[in-house]
């Protein structure tokens, strides 16, 4: 019979790995570590930033055995010993994720490390001089993993993770051309500003952490079902999922960064020399493209240092907007800057429109069996314009219903007369995960084309909604204010009845874009062809018949096949016209 000591020794040896491994797949499945996860992958998968390193890779491949391992009693005073005004609780929750992030995620936190350098003495300032605990600026690395560029699945953005309204409400720019909510100065500023609200509500921080990340709503109805606790472990059973977790992970974040010399945790080394940057002030609409063109400093380094442009467009303000730049290039700047602010592109294109016509109002007069999109396509307009114009509550149109349409003339900007003021690069022919294959993708042979004109036209937006146990069609049109047909529609459903789990896609709105298409088709601006009732496409550089399907309501592959014969033995190619019926 073997000791009963070396059983017992071993048993326990057991157990404790398995509740380690328990430990470490509820860490993996967590949403807030997801989300990092996710935040950091999106930014430093292709190493943009920085170089691997084999010092480096030393420490991040440091023997877990070798690594300092503390008992429960010795994590509780470390974490005391940390200057810190948000109480560093302990308790296994913690403990899990501190263990997390020291043996399982070191690579992400070299790099975590790294933008600390970066971005930590602002976030320490702005702090300081705003009066709110300067450990607050760990918060970043929960929210964003340190990516200005970060969009959440509800639509949160930039470092701090600001939803749109909230980032209204705190005095940040939102507009087509601007997103100060990526912009690293601007959203730290109002980020703190929203914590100092909710402080000045809940006067926990705790409770601050969890309304930053869940909304005061969730923790009043949490503190509301706790019986009026204003403690954050006690009302957490009644908090989402995800925000259960939010201020275990936080504390576990301050910690692993305060004590990572102690683990053996090194930052990763950029791939060229932090510089410093300064600020010019620009008050004209000026193209990053033409600005990087100017000063030959690479265009991918000058939108990484002003992510809030959405559009690569500097715009218009009074109040003018301000570049960042590398201060090397500040005074090729003030030398080159009557160049730099009269961007050729800009100033034909806004010519253009400057001299076109009054809007011209026409009356369409409905006919049997004519729908709002064969009206629009017919137009050139949208679908959101047309019940914009005449106070339509829906898409229903009746036979002998009078509609007002706006037309507009577009400016004639060739695309000859485009290519002697700007430098057009083709877009790459890519893979897609699009339900058109790679063979349908529209081949770059040499064809020529008909002459084009800038046309402004209105995309889709969608968004995926999961249909969750109980929901039905009904209760799904509600929500997102649409029509249980347009549901249909847009999903190619014959019946309302939806089972768990099933995705469906819902338009929540449109978004204006400018685009290139044929200049004249029969003698219609618009494209439009009144012998056909259809809408001449012309085939550009890119495109699928799943693209081209998606840029028009009602559109689907199938129709453009069913109306384009030669396309059904042959892939598209640039310069084919086809024919696209509603």
């Amino acid at each position: 019979m073997k000791n009963p000591v070396i059983l017992i020794i071993t048993l326990a040896l057991a157990m404790q790995s398995l509740a380690q491994y328990q430990s470490s797949e509820r860490c993996e499945l967590d949403p807030v570590i997801r989300h990092i996860d996710s935040m950091f992958h999106i930014t430093f998968t292709r190493d943009k930033v920085y170089l691997p390193s084999s010092e480096l890779e030393k420490y991040i491949n440091y023997p877990i055995e070798r690594l300092p391992q503390y008992s429960d009693q010795e994590l509780i005073q470390r974490l005391k010993a940390i200057p810190s005004v948000v109480p560093m609780t302990f308790n296994k929750d913690v403990k899990s994720f501190i263990e997390y992030f020291v043996f399982k995620r070191r690579e992400m936190m070299t790099r975590m490390l790294a933008n600390a350098q970066i971005y930590f003495p602002m976030f320490e300032e702005t702090l300081d001089r705003y009066g709110l605990p300067l450990e607050l600026k760990y918060l970043p690395i929960i929210e964003s993993a340190f990516n200005p560029n970060a969009v959440s699945r509800a639509g949160a953005t930039g470092l701090w993770q600001l939803m749109h309204g909230t980032g209204k409400m705190l005095g940040l720019e939102i507009n087509s051309y601007v997103d100060e909510r990526r912009d690293p100065a601007r959203s730290t500023v109002a980020a703190i500003n929203y914590l100092k609200q909710l402080y000045d509500i809940y006067g926990d921080w705790h409770l601050v952490l969890a309304a930053y990340n869940s909304g005061p709503g969730n923790v009043n109805k949490a503190i509301a079902r706790s019986g009026g606790s204003r403690n954050f472990w006690t009302i957490m059973p009644y908090l989402p999922a995800e925000t259960r977790s939010y201020v275990p992970i936080y504390i576990a974040a301050v910690y692993a960064m305060h004590y990572a010399g102690d683990y053996y945790l090194k930052p990763a080394e950029p791939k060229r020399p932090l510089y410093p940057i300064d600020t010019v002030k620009i008050y004209s609409k000026v193209s990053l493209n033409h600005i990087a063109n100017v000063l030959e400093i690479p265009l991918e380094e000058l939108q990484s240092l002003n992510p809030s442009l959405r559009l690569g467009i500097i715009p218009y303000t009074s109040n003018g907007f301000n570049l960042n730049l590398p201060v090397k290039y500040i005074s090729l700047f003030e030398a080159r800057k009557t160049e730099i602010l009269n961007d050729p592109y800009i100033l034909q294109y806004e010519a253009a429109y400057a001299v076109a016509a009054t809007p011209k109002v026409v009356y369409e007069k409905i006919q049997k069996g004519e729908t709002i999109y064969k009206v629009a396509a017919k137009y050139g307009c949208s679908v959101a314009e047309i019940k914009k114009w005449n106070g339509l509550r829906n898409h229903h149109l009746s036979p002998g219903m009078r509609l007002k349409i706006v037309l507009t003339p577009e400016p004639e900007v060739t695309s000859s007369e485009l290519a002697t003021t700007v430098k057009y690069t083709e877009p790459q022919i890519q893979s897609t995960n699009s339900p058109e294959t790679d063979s349908l993708i529209a081949t770059a042979e040499i064809i020529p084309q008909p002459q084009e004109v800038v046309k402004k036209i209105y995309e889709p937006v969608f968004v995926t909604h999961h249909v969750r146990k109980g929901e039905t069609l009904s209760k799904i049109a509600t929500r997102y204010r649409v029509h249980i047909k347009d549901i249909l529609a847009w999903n190619h459903l014959r019946s309302s009845t939806v089972a768990a789990g099933q995705k469906l896609k819902i338009k929540t709105g449109e978004r204006e874009i400018y685009t290139r298409v044929a200049a004249v088709v029969n003698n219609n601006e618009s494209g439009y062809n009144s012998d056909c009732n259809c809408i001449k496409y012309v085939v550009r550089p890119g495109d699928t018949l799943w693209s081209i399907s998606q840029r028009y309501e009602g559109l689907t592959v199938q129709k453009i096949k069913e109306t384009n014969e030669f396309i059904q033995q042959r892939p598209i190619k640039v310069g084919d016209v086809l024919k696209l019926v509603f």
